[in-house]
Order: structure tokens, then C-alpha cells, then sequence
């Protein structure tokens, strides 16, 4: 309220002009009061903005209005190419381990359990967690929130990329992957790069995980970064294959 009513001339003329007490304005100004619907009315329309303006910081409006300008950017690029069209029977859909390279400890595997469903539209996406350790290494609260993160797939001519990116993080992962690693369908393998960090690609390993709750558990006590001898001989095999990569 106060970052609108410096576009009026005066707090006095505003007043005049909405047909409120300056005493009553002054508690809106100071956050002691709310306006009743028919006053918010008046001031959304003199303001010509939406009643959202007065529950959420203006910054904040602005900042996703920028996002959202820069998502539709994006997408219509995106669309312009049809890459995120990806058929629900070319990709399943579900829960999946992710596996890497540590950043923060290379003898070691970090994973991460990925969700990867269609949207509304159709489109494939990824959403997932960082895991604790890796969160706290870099200064992250421990709430899920912080650690988000979301991406999209699009379609290659061989297998698949992404891009992933977090809310609470300035960077991105780029990245790709195909199917079937060593004939498993269950394995998908390929490589990422992170914006912050360019030098060389690291291996990654996509294990999709059976849709039964027992499994699911299972799974959450693989999240983390790991000492690789606790991974499988498939697991461990692949990652032991690139080991100059980080």
C-alpha cells in the first residue's frame, strides 16, 4: 500500500479521491487495519492493479511476473521446435534414483529420487529434491521447499535431454540420457553439466524404481552421497568406467 500511494500526488488528495478518512488510510499504511472489500475495490480500481498487490509484497508481484515473462520465452521457443512432445509410452513416467558423482566428495555417488510425470499440456517433467548433505554444503535450509528443484525433458533423436533448475539457486543442469544401459530398460544412461561448473560432463545413471510403496521406501534410504561400495555391481560398474570424470 505504501509503494502505490507514492504515485498519487499527495496522501491527502488520494484520500480525497477514494473517499476515505486520512485517519482510517494512515492504519492501512501502517498495516494496523484492512480495507473492507468495497474499499479495496476502490483502490485496486484508482490503482488499476489486482487486489493480489495489497497480500504479497509488490517485489514479489514483480519478480514473478518476470519469471513468468522469461517461462513464456522459453516455452515458445520450446514449442516452436515441439521438442517437450514426448508420447507417455516413450518415456514411463514414475519414481527414479538418479545417480552422479559427488561434487563435493568424487570417490563418492550422490542420489536423488526424481519424479517424472506429464503435465496438463503434456509435457514431461522432472521434480526432485536435493539431498540434506548436499544442501547443507552449500548453505540450504533442510526444508523441501529450499531444496526443490524442477525441469523438463524434451526429445533427442536418440534418447532424451533436460534442463533442471532450483528457486533457491542461481544455476542450471543441462543434460541427456538414452535408454536401456547394457540391455536393463530399467536403466537409463547419459551425462550432465552444470552451468556453474563447465569444465568436463559428469555421468549420470537413471534406475526407474517399480510403483509400489515398499520400493519407494526402499529407495529413500539410497538418498544421499554414498561410498560407491554400497551400490550395486551395475551401479558401481558404470561410475567406475568414467573415473576422471567428477
Amino acid at each position: 500500500m505504501r509503494q502505490l500511494s507514492t504515485r498519487a500526488h499527495s496522501i491527502s488528495q488520494l484520500c480525497r479521491d477514494l473517499g476515505i478518512n486520512r485517519t482510517q488510510f494512515n492504519r492501512y499504511l501502517k498495516g494496523e487495519a484492512f480495507p473492507r472489500p468495497d474499499v479495496l475495490h476502490k483502490i485496486c480500481q484508482y490503482f488499476d492493479v489486482d487486489a493480489r498487490i495489497l497480500l504479497e509484497p509488490l517485489d514479489c508481484l514483480r519478480d514473478r511476473a518476470d519469471k513468468e515473462l522469461t517461462s513464456q520465452v522459453l516455452s515458445s521457443f520450446l514449442f516452436d521446435v515441439d521438442a517437450l512432445k514426448i508420447a507417455p509410452e516413450a518415456f514411463p513416467t514414475g519414481c527414479y534414483l538418479h545417480h552422479r558423482v559427488s561434487y563435493f566428495v568424487p570417490e563418492h555417488i550422490s542420489t536423488t529420487l526424481l519424479k517424472f510425470y506429464h503435465d496438463d499440456s503434456g509435457n514431461l517433467r522432472i521434480q526432485g529434491y536435493m539431498p540434506y548433505a548436499s544442501g547443507a554444503r552449500i548453505g540450504l535450509p533442510q526444508g523441501a521447499k529450499a531444496r526443490m528443484f524442477r525441469g523438463l525433458v524434451f526429445r533427442q533423436l536418440v534418447g532424451f535431454a533436460f534442463v533442471v533448475t532450483m528457486d533457491q539457486v542461481p544455476l542450471m543442469v543441462l543434460g541427456g540420457f538414452e535408454p536401456n544401459y547394457l540391455g536393463n530398460p530399467n536403466f537409463y544412461f547419459g551425462s550432465s553439466v552444470s552451468t556453474q561448473d563447465v569444465i568436463a560432463p559428469s555421468p549420470v545413471l537413471l534406475q526407474r524404481l517399480e510403483p509400489k510403496l515398499s520400493v519407494l521406501v526402499a529407495a529413500r534410504h539410497q538418498i544421499g552421497i554414498r561410498e560407491r561400495k554400497i551400490y550395486s555391481p551395475l551401479v558401481r560398474g558404470f561410475f567406475d568406467k568414467f573415473a576422471p570424470l567428477r
